[in-house]
């Protein structure tokens, strides 16, 4: 790829070194090489990847928040592919037209969790990423998976490897594998990380979290990406559902992502284990995850099984085990004695 247009680096090391200071760590060797290629004038493209936790998104936030103008973008993976797919079909399937209402003439942009486990969607990067390229906008993506990760079905990889080549080519490719998972220390103050993981509770532990059961005449069917969604109760301070019924059909990112707009605190109820849904189910529910913890929302997930014991799912899903387990691993578990313990610190605003 020929180099950005931009002829130096516009963010200094020390920004790095500020931001961890006054989060009270310091940078792990993996987090330094990442600041020095973020860093580096000559290398406009990076692709950082690692397990979760590892301070892939930290590092771009920084990169991104100290990046001068306001000619930049930012935006979560799942929710660039659900715009694109709008503006594709506003702009009669022209890719660049598209782009250029979604990117215009940004200088950088930065993907958070990319990730291609769909062929379908591979078929799609392998045109979106060239028309990336040309743009000669600055990239950053961060990733869970190393490019060679990416669509791992043996059945459709060897097709995607050219466009992986590409990637490899294009940008700078940073591992971030230090040994600590910094999200596990989570304080559970706000958002998602304040949400609860609630095992087989009775509806007297349910009420000591501030929940009642929705009644039959609660359930409405909403339209929130035109497919339709069944959910048990639907008010703008609690939106409720079935697993099956936001899991168990051909729901999507863009479904969730609708929804999390308007509601800001959600249960999920009647998890199962994941090893007996199916492999399409569990998938769905690692995508429901990734969007309600991108944008934040509190979540109530009541299950059947604890949420360390999710990470024994298997099939296409176990690519996202990690991230999961991770994520997961920011709430507070309820059973049934922490649920009488913890009932007077513990309650679920509606």
């Amino acid at each position: 790829m020929s180099p950005n247009t931009a002829s130096s680096n516009p963010v200094p090391r020390t920004v790095f070194e500020d931001a961890s200071r006054s989060r009270g760590f310091v940078l792990d060797p993996a987090q330094h090489d990442a600041v020095e290629q973020l860093c580096h004038p000559e290398l406009p493209n990076v692709y950082l990847w690692g397990p979760p936790g590892r301070g892939k998104s930290w590092l771009a936030d920084v990169y991104f928040s100290a990046y001068p103008g306001r000619n930049k973008l930012r935006v979560h993976f799942h929710e660039f592919f659900r715009d694109l797919h709008v503006e594709l079909r506003r702009h009669r399937f022209d890719l660049d037209a598209a782009l250029d209402h979604l990117i215009g003439r940004a200088e950088l942009v930065c993907f958070d969790e990319f990730h291609v486990h769909d062929p379908a969607d591979g078929t799609f990067v392998a045109r979106l990423f060239p028309a990336l390229l040309a743009r000669r906008t600055r990239l950053v993506l961060t990733s869970n998976y190393p490019p060679r990760d990416l669509l791992p079905n043996p059945l459709f990889h060897d097709g995607f490897v050219p466009t992986i080549e590409l990637v490899e080519r294009s940008a700078t490719i940073v591992a971030l594998d230090g040994p600590r998972d910094h999200r596990l220390g989570s304080d559970h103050a706000k958002g998602f990380a304040s949400g609860i993981w609630a095992v087989s509770p009775s509806d007297p532990q349910l009420r000591r979290l501030g929940l009642e059961r929705p009644a039959p005449v609660e359930h409405r069917v909403l339209r929130p990406a035109g497919r339709p969604l069944h959910a048990l109760r639907a008010e703008k301070d609690c939106l409720w559902f079935d697993f099956r019924d936001l899991c168990g059909h051909p729901t999507a990112p863009a479904d969730y992502l609708a929804l999390a707009a308007d509601h800001l605190f959600w249960v999920v109820d009647k998890i199962p284990d994941l090893t007996t849904v199916g492999r399409e189910p569990a998938q769905r529910f690692a995508n429901l995850v990734d969007v309600l913890h991108d944008r934040d929302v509190r979540v109530v997930f009541v299950s059947e099984v604890a949420a360390s014991e999710l990470a024994a799912a298997v099939g296409p899903v176990a690519h996202d085990i990690g991230r999961l387990r991770s994520r997961l691993a920011q709430l507070r578990t309820i059973q049934d004695t922490s649920a009488r313990t913890d009932a007077g610190r513990s309650r679920v605003r509606r």
